[in-house]
């Protein structure tokens, strides 16, 4: 996983998380891209606490996210890439350390209303793509879930969602928002938005919930909530 050009070196270019030579066609260019809300997600931390609207990743309190998607793709659809595109909270100071994240699979069943840390989910680690959060890495942070997504279309069973978990620390930790989030002229601190309808960037015979976005205030000052990222052939 790369975060930034810098991560690629000089023959290189960073393009969706991949390192591609320069010249080279990305695997994704051909593929179309779909966007899947969560049906469910939640965060848990030691000694509780946890806000609505905020996760915060690495402080060093074995903070979790947890989410949970449905994804009706076609048998014959080919998976390129997988990835669980997070947003930056606004207006949240970082420490700057280096923290990285990594996705894990859940193995048991949970749900939002009854999730706190005594009755959180158990995980398996599966050695998927670490990846790097800097201060200045940007806005969008893309965790790499291609092998977990993959063993969901194999329906091998025992799977009850996707945990982001961090690995390192700092004093601020990663705030990452859980919902669309706006941050108002003449406000430096993030409200919580009314969500916006997730889209395809073209209509897809693969998702049957593609809608329309939905309307909502200057794009330009909003940031998402978590979402599962597909480029699929």
């Amino acid at each position: 996983m790369c975060a930034s050009e810098t991560d690629c070196g000089a023959a290189a270019s960073c393009v969706a998380g991949r390192c591609v030579p320069k010249g080279a066609m990305p695997a994704i260019a051909s593929a179309r891209r779909l966007l899947f809300a969560p049906l469910e997600l939640g965060w848990v931390r030691r000694g509780g606490g946890e806000t609505r609207d905020v996760a915060v990743l690495g402080r060093g309190d074995g903070a979790r996210l947890l989410l949970r998607f449905s994804v009706p793709l076609v048998p014959e659809a080919s998976v390129v890439e997988a990835y669980v595109l997070l947003s930056r909270a606004p207006a949240i100071d970082a420490d700057p350390a280096l923290l990285s994240l990594h996705a894990a699979r859940v193995t048991s069943p949970w749900d939002t209303g009854s999730l706190s840390w005594a009755r959180q989910p158990t995980i398996e680690e599966v050695g998927a793509p670490v990846t790097r959060v800097a201060p200045a890495s940007g806005a969008l942070v893309r965790v790499d879930v291609r092998e977990i997504v993959q063993r969901w279309r194999r329906r091998s069973g025992g799977d009850f969602g996707i945990a982001i978990v961090s690995e390192g620390t700092s004093p601020t930790g990663v705030a990452v928002a859980l919902a669309p989030m706006d941050i108002p002229e003449g406000r430096a601190d993030p409200v919580l938005a009314r969500r916006p309808a997730l889209a395809t960037l073209a209509p897809s015979a693969f998702d049957v919930r593609t809608v329309a976005p939905g309307s909502v205030a200057d794009a330009r000052r909003q940031v998402g909530g978590p979402c599962l990222e597909l480029y699929v052939h």
